[in-house]
Parts: structure tokens; sequence; C-alpha cells
């Protein structure tokens, strides 16, 4: 748990700091913590668009869009909860740490998305979970509590009946930093389980192959939540509802015309995709484009489970703001 207590320690000081955002009028700018990656697809096609000024407009407000990255997930947690960013745009695991952390003041807005993260090894003789070895080491962007680390204890949990199982395994490494220590032969890794487009660079080469994925796992399930503190939820009503109806817009366009919602993402990031090739990706099996949650609740059970979080939530409601909870979809959200 030594990791849990540090990614706490860094929130701790800034926790009592969002009680003062209770009184904030309506802010003119909307300050979205985010990141690049197809998960974040909807946040750059927003941007970019300018959707958010937009519906704004629409509804007689002047709202921007700033959107903002940060080195670190304590980085993100402090700004958040100190009022030095609005939303948060990250893992469905993060999020619940928060609302756990918290006691409810941090909930989710809105689903952003969800894609199908991929268990890669470059070891010929590694097929299942049961083939690994003791001296095989495999990549996850955060020990214990990134989403994919989260799906593999899941996988190992129902394989074996632990999910502790491969924790001497696991090295941590950023995405980009993973694919490096992939694609090096003297590399300290020799699997990933990794979100696209990262394992669609791995499996183009012919020594790496796949060994499960999430949707094994868990099926098709949102991966990114949108989420803010109950202070500023509440004092900026008007600017939740343009951020939803921004967020809706750009999630459809990706659905309906993905090339078109490509060259928008790209335009935003400058990744040296072409837009074809992001809009396949955009297409691919187990893509989640939408504001309501799907498979969240499961996550937050096993997350509940081997203790991440102290209480498990009866349903998504818990840890999500009433905003959605009563719009068409809701009842077959999970």
């Amino acid at each position: 748990m030594n990791a849990l207590k540090k990614f706490f320690a860094s929130t701790a000081l800034a926790v009592s700091l969002s009680a003062a955002m209770a009184g904030m009028v309506e802010a003119a700018q909307l300050r979205i913590a985010g990141g690049v990656g197809v998960l974040f697809a909807p946040i750059h096609v927003m941007k970019q668009a300018q959707l958010l000024e937009k519906h704004a407009k629409a509804a007689g407000q002047e709202l921007t869009l700033d959107m903002v990255s940060f080195p670190s997930g304590s980085a993100v947690t402090d700004a958040l909860l100190s009022g030095n960013v609005d939303i948060v745009a990250a893992g469905v695991s993060n999020a619940l740490l928060l609302w756990s952390r918290t006691n409810g003041d941090v909930k989710a807005v809105a689903a952003v998305s969800g894609t199908k993260s991929v268990l890669i090894s470059k070891d010929p003789d590694v097929k299942a979970l049961q083939d690994f070895k003791d001296t095989s080491r495999i990549s996850v962007t955060s020990l214990k509590v990134s989403n994919q680390a989260i799906y593999l204890q899941m996988a190992l949990d129902k394989e074996f009946g632990d999910p502790t199982k491969f924790d001497p395994m696991m090295v941590q490494l950023g995405f980009a930093d993973g694919v490096q220590s992939m694609m090096n032969p003297q590399g300290p890794t020799d699997a990933m389980f990794a979100g696209p487009p990262y394992y669609q660079q791995l499996l183009k080469h012919p020594n790496m192959h796949a060994v499960l994925t999430t949707l094994d796992v868990a099926g098709p399930t949102t991966n990114l939540l949108a989420f803010t503190t109950t202070a500023y939820h509440d004092a900026n009503p008007e600017a939740i509802k343009v951020f939803l109806a921004a967020l809706g817009e750009a999630q459809a366009l990706i659905n309906s015309d993905p090339e078109k919602a490509a060259e928008l993402y790209l335009a935003s990031t400058g990744e040296k995709f072409t837009p074809e090739e992001l809009a396949a990706i955009f297409k691919e099996e187990g893509n989640v484009f939408q504001s309501m949650p799907l498979g969240v609740h499961q996550t937050a059970a096993f997350m509940a489970k081997i203790g991440l979080i102290k209480t498990k939530p009866e349903s998504w409601r818990d840890f999500f703001f009433a905003d959605l909870q009563s719009l068409d979809g809701a009842a077959a959200a999970n």
C-alpha cells in the first residue's frame, strides 16, 4: 500500500482548499487537465473545433476552453483540489481513488471515452497468463492504480484467485518509455500492457504478440472520466451544462465522422499520425465514445474488493454528479 500512501500524501495539503471554491462565480474560462492519446480525443476535438465556445454562445454565455497538462498524476490532483484547474480528464481508477479519499467531494461529471488495451509479450513462449515466468517484467504506467494495472489484477484474480500474483514482475513506465523498452533487445521489460496507439505500434513487429486484451477481462468499458470537486460543480452549473453539450458533440463527431475527428485531434496535438491511421484506430473494436459510463461499476467493485478504495459504491450513480442521471441512456449505464 506504499504506492497508495504516496499518492494520497500529495493531496493532503490541498483537500481543505476545495471548500474555498464554493463561493466562485461563473467562470469565463474552463480549465481542463488532460493529455494526449486516443482516450483524450474528445477533449482535443472539443478544443480544436471550439465546441465549448459554440455551446456557451448558444446558451448566452462566454466561456473558453484552456487545456493544460501536468507532469504527474499527483500534480493533477493538487491542481484540482487547490482550484488551479476546473475539470480533470483522467482514468477511472484515478477518479475513484479521489472520490474515496475525499469522501465523495470529487465526483465524475461524465464519461469521456474507453478503448481496448492489450497485454503484449515479446517472449515467444508466453501465450497466456500462466506462461509468464518469475523473471518476466511487465510495464504499466502506474503500479497498482493505472487502468491497465487494474485490469491485469482483475485478470489475475479470475485466473489464479490472486490479484497480486504478478506484483514482483511489474515495472512502472510511461507509455512512450514502455514502447522504447520493448523495442530495445536489451531493454528491462519483455511485456507491456499498452493502450492505443501504442499497442498498434508494437504489434506491427513480428516478434511481438497479444496475450490478452481488456475486452477479454471486462468487455468494452469506459476508461477515462471527466471529474471535478463538488465546490466547482455547484458554483458553476452553467459551465457544467455547456461542457456536457460540447463533450457530447465531440463524441458524436468521432463516432459519425472519424476522419474529420482525426484531423481535429492531430491539429490540436501535432502527433505524427496520418488522419487515415488515426481514424482507423478510432473505429477499432472496443472503443467507446459516449458520456454515459459503461462498465465502470465493475472496476469500482474490484477496487473495493482489493482495498484500493474504502467503500464499494452501490452503482455508478454514487460517484457521478446528478447531471447525467435523468438523461436518455442513464438507465442502461453501469
